[in-house]
């Protein structure tokens, strides 16, 4: 487990990622990664987008997190 700190960056908070970790899921700068909310355990889950294994457009993965972030509650609450 690495502790990483949060800080500011131009108007956004940032958490720098290990190189290590990076090079171990085949992440380089500029590549995609989807992020999620876990809030019953208060964890963030980064996952890298692999756009060619499973054939979905970085258009397409854009507009689900989208979708997600914006229905983040109805959606919560229809899984109830």
């Amino acid at each position: 487990m690495e502790v990483r700190k949060v800080f500011k960056a131009g108007n956004s908070l940032v958490v720098s990622l290990p190189v290590e970790m990076l090079k171990s899921l085949g992440l380089r700068d500029g590549s995609h990664v989807t992020v999620e909310i876990n809030r019953e355990k208060q964890e963030l889950v980064l996952k890298p987008v692999i756009t060619k294994k499973n054939n979905m457009s970085l258009e397409f993965v854009r507009t689900v997190d989208k979708l997600f972030l914006d229905y983040e509650y109805v959606l919560r609450r229809l899984a109830k």
